[in-house]
């Protein structure tokens, strides 16, 4: 297995994998949000690949406050192998040189078995907050004065 960092060419092939990987779709999923976030200079995107395919990834990004983890996606065909705990350290290790203290990890409520993993690999769930969720209406919103 190989891990590297994602490329704005992959965005539709990065589309595509989670879709067959089962990861849960949002209105930001789309190719262009996906480039702009892997071309990020306060983001990275990382992708696990074995036997030539994508087998794995991970968006990391750093606002200036706190490191979160997003997109941490592995193929059915590839889970039990190591192939997340790999990317979270990866991660870890540049966050590290980004100066990353504390990271958030957001973990779909139906998914137990996604909370099991972040806490077997150090992220305790957080009984204290609760994450609200508004999507803007950019036909709605007028431009900054």
């Amino acid at each position: 297995m190989d891990i590297r960092r994602a490329q704005p060419a992959d965005a539709d092939a990065l589309l595509r994998f989670w879709t067959e990987a089962g990861a849960s779709m949002s209105t930001t999923d789309e190719a262009l949000y996906l480039r702009r976030a892997i071309e990020n200079p306060a983001a990275v995107m990382l992708i696990a690949e074995a036997d030539g395919k994508t087998a794995g990834s991970i968006l990391g990004t750093f606002d200036g406050w706190r490191g979160n983890l997003y997109r941490l996606v592995v193929h059915p065909h590839y889970r039990r192998r190591g192939i997340a705990r790999a990317l979270v350290r990866d991660i870890e290790r540049i966050f590290v040189t980004w100066g990353v203290r504390r990271v958030t990890v957001l973990v779909e409520v139906d998914r137990p078995w996604a909370t099991q993993f972040w806490q077997a690999v150090g992220y305790p769930r957080d009984e204290h907050i609760v994450r609200h969720l508004g999507i803007i209406d950019t036909r709605q919103v007028s431009k900054p004065r």
